[in-house]
């Protein structure tokens, strides 16, 4: 079959025309034809081998891609949540639902977690088997192509729940408008935030989050100043959330908060980053989460009912789709004017 691999820590990534099928699923496994797969900037950090993407200690070689979604072909011994025909998405998150945080509800941070295209062969294939314990089942017609956003929808979902209340009338700051970033903002505006407000460089994706209600701003120095002006009589925002991984993002964001504010880390940046703790914790109070992946399945739940009920239109952050042969133009869309790219390993 048709594949992307990721075969040598070294930059770069191989696509293969005749990588042999997995053989037919383990117990506890599903095999699934693919029918989208989300290119995410995850996968461009993998391809050009950065420290980011070491960080996840890939086992190479392996299959890339972890948003995705399909219909199961075949089910192995034991599997009884699905049956040949289901129309599934995946998490990436691989957890082992045997250890203690997974004991206590946050299997998404599973203590011997493995991830779907970094550690075990992934979505940018014709064919995937992984197990039945990463899959949610679909309603019966739900678009494929738009299941293949909700796991990174759901990142930007899980975002808003990691903060703990209602984004209803909260002033919303986000720096970073790839697509999470721009879930974030779209889930915020759902949940009845009274301004949205994004940062971001590239003028196409400033534009793309006006177009969806947003307010958006050119990063620059006087840009946590300019979110200030937008605050009222608050002295800041309510909630910001640093989506870009970009480490000017953590500065623009904290300083754009209230007092007693909530900043939530969403984006994984190549460097750390300076945190004077006495003045933002202790003098300021600002409440830090991090966020990382989904809720299992709690996130999922609420992103499918938005998507059944039509409130999330998923479809609209759709830009380009490519073939699995297209993928190295897949990457360069990444860096320029789109949202989500879909590549469609059935497509010629």
């Amino acid at each position: 079959m048709k594949a992307i691999r990721k075969e040598t820590p070294t930059p770069g990534v191989t696509f293969v025309k005749n990588l042999p099928e997995s053989a037919h699923p383990l117990p506890g496994q599903i095999k699934i034809a693919v029918a989208a797969a989300s290119v995410c900037g995850t996968d461009l950090g993998i391809a050009r081998y950065t420290p980011a993407a070491q960080a996840f200690n890939l086992k190479l070689p392996v299959t890339m891609g972890h948003e995705g979604s399909g219909t199961v072909v075949e089910v192995g011994e034991g599997v009884t949540s699905f049956k040949p025909g289901d129309d599934v998405a995946l998490d990436s998150h691989i957890a082992c639902f045997d250890c203690y945080q997974c004991s206590i509800g946050n299997a998404h941070i599973c203590d011997r977690m493995q991830l779907l295209g970094l550690h075990v062969d992934g979505l940018f294939a014709e064919f995937c088997t992984v197990s039945a314990s990463a899959a949610y089942k679909l309603p019966q017609g739900f678009p494929l192509e738009a299941a293949a956003l909700l796991e990174p929808a759901g990142v930007a979902m899980h975002a808003l729940q990691s903060t703990g209340e209602p984004m209803l009338g909260k002033r919303v700051v986000i720096t970073g408008a790839g697509p999470v970033g721009l879930f974030i903002a779209e889930l915020a505006k759902l949940g009845g935030a009274a301004k949205v407000v994004v940062v971001e460089p590239n003028p196409w994706r400033r534009a793309f989050a006006e177009s969806r209600g947003a307010v958006a701003l050119e990063p620059s120095e006087n840009a946590s100043q300019a979110i200030l002006d937008l605050s009222g009589n608050r002295g800041g925002f309510d909630v910001a959330f640093e989506a870009s991984g970009h480490p000017s993002g953590f500065g623009t964001a904290i300083n754009a908060l209230r007092k007693a504010g909530t900043y939530v880390s969403v984006g994984f940046g190549n460097a750390p980053v300076e945190l004077d703790m006495g003045e933002y914790l202790n003098r300021r109070g600002i409440t830090m989460v991090g966020s990382f992946g989904r809720r299992l399945w709690s996130t999922w739940d609420l992103l499918v009912a938005l998507v059944a009920e039509g409130r999330l239109d998923l479809d609209a952050f759709i830009t380009h789709r490519v073939t699995l042969e297209e993928f190295d133009h897949a990457l360069e869309l990444l860096s320029g004017d789109s949202c989500k790219v879909l590549v469609i390993p059935s497509a010629v």
